[in-house]
């Protein structure tokens, strides 16, 4: 590989490394004062407020979507106090003098949810996780600093409730509606009932979809999720083994390497770190990749954007990157097979195109994890608890795996076709003889059975492809609440041995011919006779006129030796 071509892989993985930093500095650059934009809560006694507020929103209108699900309450107006506690929360007060916002107190909170909690339960919920009152400074001094409020209304003070320009209705009378309009979670209800096991989905606000409970069991059970991830662990455990085997062979003797055989190395690299990727998820574990605690709900659900978890985002940058750059790969793979063995190119000859082929392989890969990233899509499997793209949503599924992967597809075929024609073209037209037999010999075997790897990639390739197409096509299915189709798991098994068994084919590759043999003798000759002491001169002990004396005497005898050689018939 080319200094280029390293420098050009090299940025490229510090680009992705960037995006892990700026979406992780998000919040420090967001922490800047801006003005209120939201109407409800201007005209309180401060202006200009600190994203990201208390609840975890990073911008303005994710905290006003959620306030509007306040409405209700608000309008009920259980308590004079109500609007400002929600927008010291919602929208905190800040300062350049301070370095974080400043919210509400406790006292604040605790007298808002002591009017306001029994019109709730009237309507069938709980006191908001996120108001946990708990969590705001039981008093504002030097060392936490927060808001009071105003005072409450003197009817409030005698237990009075303010509701319909009625002071004197207490709060202990009113009615309760069996069905109200709306509510804070009416979305969540009206929404989230058209999916299976409805109770267990919840609606986010910031992404207006509906995530499930993320210990829930919605598409598949306990037991398919255990024996997936023992599934997992075989054979990605094998897949490392055979690939790591494989880039140690090349590495040993890069000179035996020569394109399209060159090509088989890096695709045995991209799945190295395919199955890296999975052993990074079985570490961590299910729930710390895979799971994201909600601020709205405070519960923990399946993550539908990576980036709010770093192992999460990990994950899906190795699987996405190498699963891409391996099919790039194998594309560059039935390329260079293509030239070499239909249309006779020389190793040199594509040894100058190479550049090319690096850089369609880790650019293309690259720019396309990094798209993702920055539209935050990333989600979580049910099934392997892992994060990709298009685990939660068909168009995504179709845009960044599906159409990609039947394009390279596709065209690897077509070159494999165009190279096997070429073959037959080729021998049905009489040749001048060979110089070389078995030089000319042994290249069309290696030939061949570069033609037949190649070939078998599109085995596994093609499975992988019908079960994206599966999913994609029965998943609106499989959620719906008046379905009871529910997914072959044998299928989602299959795609996961079908993704690890061609870097375990690599290693079978290389097995099948004797370069690993012979590469890893002639390393170990090397590593031996570099530790090996050799004999030192005869003139390394003495010094001064002996040392002199000794290398004329060498000087002279070498002449009789040679005059000797000659004279017996034996070679010099």
């Amino acid at each position: 590989m080319s200094r280029w071509v390293r420098c050009f892989v090299w940025a490229n993985l510090l680009a992705v490394y960037f995006v892990f930093a700026s979406s992780m500095e998000t919040s420090e650059l967001l922490g800047k004062c801006e003005p209120i934009r939201i109407e409800r809560c201007k005209g309180l006694g401060y202006n200009i407020t600190g994203m990201p507020n208390l609840v975890g929103n990073e911008i303005q209108q994710e905290a006003e979507m959620q306030l509007q699900t306040f409405s209700p309450l608000i309008q009920y107006n259980c308590s004079s106090q109500l609007t400002f506690f929600l927008c010291s929360v919602y929208v905190p007060m800040c300062t350049d003098k301070v370095p974080q916002p400043i919210g509400p107190c406790r006292p604040l909170c605790e007298s808002v949810k002591s009017r306001c909690l029994r019109v709730l339960e009237n309507f069938g919920f709980h006191w908001p996780v996120a108001l946990n009152c708990s969590k705001f400074p039981p008093e504002n001094n030097q060392k936490h600093m927060c808001m009071d409020g105003p005072e409450p209304k003197e009817y409030e003070k005698n237990g009075y409730s303010y509701r319909n320009s009625r002071p004197n209705e207490r709060v202990t009378n009113i009615p309760v509606r069996t069905k109200p309009s709306t509510s804070p979670n009416m979305q969540r209800r009206g929404i989230c009932e058209k999916y299976k096991l409805s109770n267990f989905f919840y609606f986010i606000n910031r992404t207006r979809r509906c995530a499930h409970k993320c210990s829930a069991d919605i598409l598949f059970s306990t037991d398919n999720k255990k024996f997936a991830e023992n599934w997992v662990a075989v054979w990605a455990s094998g897949c490392f083994a055979s690939t790591l085997f494989t880039v140690l062979t090349f590495l040993a003797d890069t000179n035996k390497s020569r394109y399209p055989e060159r090509a088989i190395l890096f695709l045995s690299a991209s799945y190295n770190v395919y199955s890296i990727a999975y052993f990074i998820r079985l570490i961590a574990g299910r729930l710390e990749v895979s799971c994201h605690e909600d601020s709205q709900h405070g519960v923990s659900i399946l993550i539908q954007e990576g980036l709010d978890n770093i192992n999460c985002t990990i994950v899906f940058t190795l699987l996405y990157f190498s699963s891409m750059a391996s099919a790039v790969w194998w594309l560059v793979l039935t390329f260079t097979w293509f030239l070499a063995a239909g249309l006779r190119w020389s190793h040199e000859a594509i040894m100058r195109r190479c550049t090319y082929f690096h850089l369609a392989a880790w650019a293309l890969p690259s720019f396309k994890t990094i798209a993702i990233l920055v539209m935050r899509i990333v989600d979580a499997d049910e099934l392997t608890g892992t994060c990709y793209v298009g685990n939660q949503s068909e168009k995504t599924l179709m845009g960044f795996v599906i159409a990609p992967t039947l394009t390279y597809l596709l065209l690897g075929a077509l070159f494999l076709i165009a190279g096997l024609a070429a073959m037959f073209c080729s021998r049905g037209q009489q040749e001048p003889p060979p110089t070389n037999p078995n030089k000319n010999e042994k290249l069309e075997v290696l030939m061949v059975r570069v033609g037949i790897f190649a070939l078998l990639y599109t085995v596994p390739a093609t499975c992988v492809l019908a079960a994206n197409f599966y999913e994609y096509a029965y998943r609106d299915q499989w959620m719906s609440s008046e379905s009871i189709l529910r997914p072959n798991v044998e299928i989602f098994t299959l795609k996961i041995f079908m993704s690890l068994v061609v870097g375990i084919t690599t290693g079978l590759w290389i097995w099948s011919s004797k370069m690993p043999q012979n590469i890893w003798m002639k390393a170990w000759r090397r590593f031996r006779s570099g530790h090996r002491k050799q004999p030192l001169p005869p003139y390394s002990f003495v010094t001064g006129q002996q040392k002199q004396l000794i290398e004329f005497e060498l000087a002279i005898e070498k002449p009789k030796r040679t005059r000797r050689k000659k004279e017996r018939g034996t070679p010099v």
